[in-house]
This record gives structure tokens, C-alpha cells and sequence, in this order.
């Protein structure tokens, strides 16, 4: 009696504890399809009322702000403006100078001074090893004849001390100093071609004044 006893107690025992078991093969019920739209519905992003930002643009002259030395030509003087950007666009990727000269620097390297000029421009070469420059000056009245005096001295002194950086003796000698009316400019854009400092000074020599007037050509077409 009492082993059966036992034996009942202990199959009751294991049905509690089976009965107690998590039941893993079970299925969840499916989601509703409100839940389902929940989940997979994303959130409605709003619209912003900030302007987009732009990048800088051009300046007056069609230069962008990012070239040269990270300056840009800002010339008061609406024909001097037109003469640079004209003389640029006739070299295209030949012209050189990509350094603009403030007036300090223009005081200080032509001896130019302020109260000489009402507008310039004046770009020079990055490195000194290079010699190309373009300086154009709107001169107050009756102060061309000083200015083209300065600018002419200039070049001779650049041309006496060619000696440091004689490959650029051709340049030097083919720059001008021009003058129309009140607007003086300094000229020596010219670079002779490879195949004429093939053949010798006076081939390299004709072929740097050539390529000289190239810019005293289109400067001249402004005052015909």
C-alpha cells in the first residue's frame, strides 16, 4: 500500500513539473495589421526652411576666389577691368602671373605711390624664379608721363640684374612699357618658344617679343 502510494505521489510530481515547462514549440499568433503598419511605417521627415548654402562665386572681373594666390583682381576702373581680363584670356593657360600686388607692394616694387593713380592692376609670379608680370594704371591727370617713367625703370633694373636668372633675359628684354592717354602698362608676358631657344639668343629673342605683343595688341584694341 504504501509503495503504491509512492508511486502515485511521484507521477503526480512529474506531470506538475511538466505541466510548468515553458512550451518552446508553441507559435506566436500573428501581428494585426494595424501592428504591421506600425512597425514598417517610418516617420515623416520635415522640411527645412534654412537656405542652402553656396559656394563662393565669381568676381567682377570672371575671376573666381580660389585662384591665383587666393586673391582676386577688384579694379575700380570698369576699362582697366576689361584690359586684364581680355589680356588673361588671349594667353589662356600660358599666362603666368598668379600673384596680385596690394598697394604697399606696388608702391614698393614700381614706385608707384597712391596719390599717382586712381585704379591699377598689378599681378606678378608666384616664384621668383618665373618673371611674368602685367601692371595696368589708371593714372590721375597729368601723372601718365611719371608713372610710365617708373615702371620704365623698373624694367631696365630688372633687365641689369638678369644676370641672377639669366633664362629669363628674353622676357625681360621683350617686355614694353605702354602708354594710352592715362592708362599706363607694363608688359612682359612673353616667353620665347621651345623650338626657338632651339635655334640660338636671336630666334628665342624674336619668338619672346612675338609672343610680347600678343598683350600690347589686345591692350592697343581698347583705345583704337
Amino acid at each position: 500500500m504504501k509503495k503504491r502510494t509512492l508511486i502515485f505521489a511521484a507521477a503526480a510530481l512529474a506531470a506538475g513539473l511538466t505541466a510548468c515547462a515553458p512550451k518552446t514549440g508553441e507559435t506566436q499568433p500573428p501581428a494585426t495589421i494595424e501592428e504591421t503598419q506600425e512597425m514598417t511605417q517610418e516617420p515623416a521627415t520635415e522640411d527645412s526652411d534654412e537656405p542652402e548654402t553656396q559656394e563662393p562665386g565669381g568676381t567682377e572681373n570672371g575671376e573666381t576666389s580660389d585662384g591665383g594666390a587666393g586673391e582676386t583682381a577688384q579694379i575700380s576702373d570698369e576699362l582697366l577691368g576689361k584690359v586684364y581680363t581680355a589680356v588673361k584670356e588671349a594667353y589662356g593657360e600660358k599666362y603666368v602671373p598668379g600673384m596680385m600686388f596690394d598697394e604697399a607692394m606696388l608702391e614698393g616694387t614700381f614706385g608707384i605711390s597712391k596719390d599717382q593713380y586712381d585704379s591699377y592692376v598689378a599681378e606678378g609670379p608666384m616664384i621668383s624664379v618665373h618673371v611674368e608680370t602685367f601692371v595696368g594704371i589708371k593714372a590721375k591727370e597729368g601723372k601718365a608721363g611719371d608713372v610710365a617713367k617708373e615702371l620704365e625703370a623698373y624694367r631696365k633694373k630688372q633687365i641689369e640684374e638678369a644676370v641672377q636668372y639669366p633664362m629669363n633675359m628674353t622676357k625681360l628684354e621683350a617686355s614694353q612699357v605702354i602708354t594710352h592717354g592715362d592708362y599706363v602698362f607694363f608688359v612682359m608676358l612673353g616667353g620665347a618658344d621651345m623650338e626657338a631657344e632651339e635655334q640660338g639668343a636671336d630666334a628665342a629673342l624674336k619668338s619672346a617679343k612675338e609672343n610680347n605683343q600678343i598683350a600690347v595688341d589686345v591692350i592697343a584694341g581698347f583705345f583704337k
